[in-house]
């Protein structure tokens, strides 16, 4: 397969003021289950040039706005600790330049240097989570830094967080849960909360960063992750959460990670690609990125 150099391909021209950066991270040093997620950002890029510009709700082409898509860096030949400073040092070279972050992973690990980039620049930032798993665990397989450690890394911090679609956890991040007193919106929560979305936005303060992990969705419409889990967050209700999101609250970074390319479900790569521009839209048409 020939690569496609940018997000959109040559339609990504149109903008030529640019005002949002397409970083990829293709980290995958802790996978646990299903491998593959190196590959995601690229399948993504790939996949991106079938999408209509022209967005079917918005109405708009927000490709207009200006993409860039940063080259792809090697992380072979280093550590996942070195992998990490380069991410956390490219993100705050794209906040530092005034472009709005969106990084392609690769591992959930590449969250943490991605909000520590952002933390700098908003220390109110907070950090909204899309996730099947609440990657609450001190350490997975001996590692501090795996994929299911994120969000307690990032609680190390001292950041804020929320957490949606969660239906798979061990009995260790259960009980942090209940002595920290979180509310993660667990996913039999939303099916039986029908404000969910509501009383997400009404619980940030601050400025967000999202991470998207793609296994929150309903592995039916994104089989292709390492661990998928069964049910989940359906696009209807994905797009309608980040529409009231952005429309409440200044985003100023995101992320996507853990597509995992399988044969047979490149359907997968598309959906998130859609599920990125998208998101762009709500995010550009409430002018946040201007705000501050």
């Amino acid at each position: 397969m020939t690569h496609i150099s940018q997000f959109l391909g040559e339609e990504a021209d149109l903008g030529l003021e640019k005002r949002i950066a397409i970083l990829s991270a293709p980290l995958a040093s802790s996978v646990s289950w299903l491998g593959g997620t190196e590959l995601g950002p690229q399948a993504i890029i790939d996949a991106s040039p079938a999408l209509e510009v022209f967005d079917d709700e918005l109405l708009s082409e927000t490709v207009r706005l200006g993409i860039a898509t940063r080259p792809c860096p090697d992380f072979t030949a280093i550590t996942a600790a070195e992998a990490c400073r380069q991410i956390q040092a490219a993100v705050a070279a794209e906040l530092a330049g005034g472009m709005f972050p969106v990084l392609l992973g690769g591992e959930h690990t590449v969250t943490v240097p991605a909000v520590k980039a952002c933390l700098a620049k908003y220390p109110d930032l907070h950090v909204v989570q899309i996730d099947a798993h609440l990657d609450l665990r001190q350490e997975y397989e001996g590692n501090e830094n795996s994929h299911a450690c994120v969000m307690r890394r990032l609680d190390d911090l001292g950041i804020p967080f929320t957490q949606i679609g969660i239906r798979s956890f061990s009995r260790e991040e259960y009980e942090l849960v209940k002595a920290r007193g979180l509310r993660p919106f667990f996913l039999h929560r939303i099916r039986a909360e029908a404000d969910w979305i509501a009383q997400v936005c009404a619980g940030i303060k601050g400025p967000v960063y999202l991470t998207c992990d793609v296994d929150g969705l309903d592995p039916a419409i994104i089989p292709a992750t390492g661990t998928p889990e069964p049910d989940g967050l359906t696009w209807r209700e994905t797009i309608d959460l980040l529409r009231a999101l952005a429309a409440k609250h200044r985003l100023v970074g995101m992320d996507f990670v853990e597509l995992a390319p399988r044969p047979g479900a490149e359907h997968a790569a598309f959906t998130v690609a859609k599920l990125i521009y998208r998101t762009l839209g709500y995010v550009f048409r409430e002018g946040q990125p201007g705000k501050g």
